[in-house]
């Protein structure tokens, strides 16, 4: 004899759902995995665009003096290469040089920057005076009148 339950299945509707229903969830588990896929790209890229911008503004922070003395010596050095002179090539070596020992980084005042190599000026009008007398002081005052870094 057979057994009357081995016949027919205990649950023949949860037989054909069963497997309907893993491959819905399967469905749904993907879609969710994959959304969670594009949010982590999301946010990886704003990360990235963030640390970038981040770097952008330190290098260009860290770059700002730099260029402010290139522009306000661009003249200087100008003359400092075409002089027969030594007086330009001098002024512009010694600026230089006081003035990157003496800027804060990071430069956000230009005015500051201004009084900064004004007062480099002056110190290298006296060192030029020390070192060469009145009348080599006297041209590089000039020469620094002429250009508007001194009044």
């Amino acid at each position: 004899m057979q057994d009357a339950g081995a016949a027919v299945p205990r649950d023949h509707l949860a037989g054909t759902l069963s497997p309907r229903k893993g491959k819905v969830l399967t469905g749904y588990r993907l879609a969710i995995a994959g959304i969670a896929v594009v949010v982590a790209l999301a946010v990886i890229t704003a990360s990235l665009r963030m640390t970038e911008g981040a770097i952008d503004r330190a290098v260009a922070e860290r770059e700002a003096a730099s260029r402010f003395l290139a522009s306000e010596l661009a003249v200087l050095r100008m003359m400092a290469m075409s002089s027969e002179g030594p007086v330009p090539a001098r002024l512009y070596l010694g600026i230089e040089e006081c003035f990157y020992k003496s800027v804060a980084v990071p430069f956000d005042n230009e005015e500051a920057g201004r009084r900064m190599l004004a007062a480099c000026a002056q110190a290298e009008l006296g060192r030029l005076h020390a070192q060469g007398g009145p009348a080599m002081a006297e041209k590089g005052r000039a020469l620094l009148a002429q250009i508007g870094l001194l009044k």
